[in-house]
Parts: structure tokens; C-alpha cells; sequence
């Protein structure tokens, strides 16, 4: 089995990952720039599940090669939306939406370089489409760059180090592609494997897992932070003994939470066998396991 093979199987698999955990992200808040990485992550899927045909099975190949003579178009419809996409992630990232301006370039720029994929020479045609898509790539990163250049104060600094990531990655990927097409002659019969996309593809990957687990561990923290007081409803606590269970949760002892509350040893003492007797634990070890059973029913259910 060829390390080609099972490089294509691999990504295949964490595309698709990505793009059903930020699709799952969307669904739970409503939030469109996870839609937006979905449907990238949903065109990577789709594109390397393409190579890995057209390289692995000759019947597809030649389906392939047929379908790009005919349809020339196709392809090009397929860049511009990944690049429409890269923009409404870096757009997403930076707060800014599209503005009418912007959004009447992006319209012309489409509409010519469709028109320009009609001539009736075909090295004018490839041309004429790659020229107009890596206009509108370079549009996203120069807006990228100023956008980046007017939120230096303002954005949180990791969104800030996130997005330049993303516009310096794009950059190096675009320039790389400029060069490979240069290389090839703009040939039409050639691998639709495109190797800088792929290697930027392969970095936004590793950040999108990395966010997943950056989102995973905050959302543990304010489940964990949210779980007394759901704990406190549940089992009918009083506010005093809800306070106290919040401190015995972060391993304060009896006199910490006596000098902290400003009361006896002795009332925290009948405070913490109230506790007990409503949660139905005995002991500190059984309470610890009592919340760690509770947090993890509440990410089950998602809460």
C-alpha cells in the first residue's frame, strides 16, 4: 500500500472530521463563521476525495479528463467559491461583513472571468481564469493585511496571531500555486493534485483541530464553572450551602471556608452534612465523584 494512498485516505478522514465538528459547532451556536470552515473543510473532502480517484481508479481518470475538456467551467466555479470562502473565514475572524463596494468587485470579478472561460482558445481561456482568481486571492489577503493593520489594538491578541496565521499561510500558498502554474504551462493535462493548496490545506487542518480542542477545554471550564449553581436548582440548596459547595469543590478545607464565610468550624461542619445528606454522598471523595459524574452527564446531554 503506497504512502500516496493512504496519504489520501488520511486526509480524506480529517476533513471530513473537521467539517462535521464545525458543522455540529454551527448547529449548537448559531454561529456563522463555523458554517463557513464547514463548507471549506467540505470542499477540501471533496477535492482530495477527487485526486485520490483520479489517481487510483483509470475509469474515473478518464471520466475526469473528459469532464474538464467539456466543462471547463467547472473547476473554475469550484476555486471561486474555496476563495469566496476563504474570505467569509478571515471575515469572520476580523468582524467585518461584506460592504456593497466589496461585494460589487467580487461580482464583476466573477462575471468577467466566467465570460473570459468562454474564448474559444484554450490557453487564453486557462489564462484569462487564473489570472482573475488570483486577482480576487489577492484581494482577500491585501484585505486581510489592512484589516489586520486597523484591529492591531483592538482584537483579542490570539484571534489577532489566528487570522495573520491564516492570511500569511494563504499568501505563501498563492504565491507557491503562481509559481507551479508557471511551471506547467497552464496545461490542462495534468494531476488535479495542486501541492501548495494542499500543504495550506494541511496547516488549516492542524489549526482547526487545535481550536476543537481549545473550544473543548473552555467549554469544560464554564460547564465546570456553571455546575454548582445547576447543581444547587437540582437538589434544592440553599445559597449558603451552594457557596460552600462551590469551595469544597475547589478543595478548600473546613477552616479555609470558615475564615473565607466568616463563621465557626462547627456550622461549616453541619453546612457540609446538609450538603451531604441532599446530594446523597458521605464524604469528600464521594462528592469529588458525585461532580464528576454530574459534568459528565451535563456533556453528554450538551448542555
Amino acid at each position: 500500500m503506497s504512502l500516496a494512498f493512504l496519504y489520501n485516505v488520511a486526509s480524506c478522514i480529517a476533513y471530513a472530521f473537521v467539517s462535521a465538528a464545525y458543522g455540529s459547532l454551527h448547529y449548537v451556536e448559531r454561529r456563522r463563521g463555523y458554517l463557513f470552515v464547514a463548507l471549506t473543510f467540505l470542499l477540501y473532502t471533496i477535492d482530495i476525495c477527487s485526486v485520490f480517484m483520479y489517481e487510483f481508479v483509470p475509469e474515473f481518470a478518464m471520466q475526469f479528463e473528459g469532464t474538464r475538456n467539456a466543462y471547463p467551467m467547472l473547476r473554475f466555479a469550484f476555486n471561486m467559491v474555496v476563495i469566496l470562502l476563504y474570505r467569509l473565514v478571515l471575515g469572520s475572524l476580523l468582524s467585518r461583513s461584506f460592504s456593497l463596494v466589496e461585494g460589487f468587485f467580487w461580482a464583476v470579478c466573477m462575471m468577467v472571468a466566467w465570460a473570459s472561460g468562454a474564448s474559444s482558445v484554450e490557453s487564453v481561456a486557462l489564462w484569462r481564469e487564473f489570472l482573475f482568481t488570483r486577482l480576487l486571492a489577492i484581494w482577500v489577503i491585501g484585505y486581510g493585511i489592512c484589516c489586520l493593520a486597523a484591529e492591531f489594538r483592538r482584537m483579542s491578541r490570539w484571534r489577532w496571531v489566528l487570522s495573520l496565521l491564516l492570511v500569511l499561510i494563504y499568501a505563501l500558498a498563492e504565491a507557491a500555486t503562481y509559481l507551479a502554474f508557471r511551471q506547467e504551462g497552464g496545461a490542462r493535462s495534468v494531476s488535479p493534485r495542486r501541492v501548495p493548496v494542499e500543504i495550506m490545506a494541511l496547516c488549516f487542518t492542524v489549526a482547526a483541530y487545535v481550536f476543537l480542542a481549545h473550544h473543548r477545554r473552555m467549554r469544560n471550564v464554564r460547564l465546570a464553572e456553571s455546575l454548582v449553581p445547576w447543581i444547587a436548582r437540582e437538589y434544592g440548596l440553599t445559597k449558603r450551602e451552594e457557596v460552600l459547595l462551590s469551595l469544597l469543590e475547589k478543595g478548600a478545607s473546613n477552616k479555609e471556608i470558615a475564615e473565607q464565610e466568616c463563621i465557626s468550624v462547627n456550622t461549616v461542619k453541619t453546612h457540609i452534612s446538609n450538603i451531604y445528606a441532599k446530594l446523597g454522598v458521605s464524604s469528600r471523595d464521594e462528592l469529588a465523584q458525585k461532580l464528576r459524574k454530574e459534568l459528565s452527564g451535563r456533556k453528554r446531554a450538551g448542555l
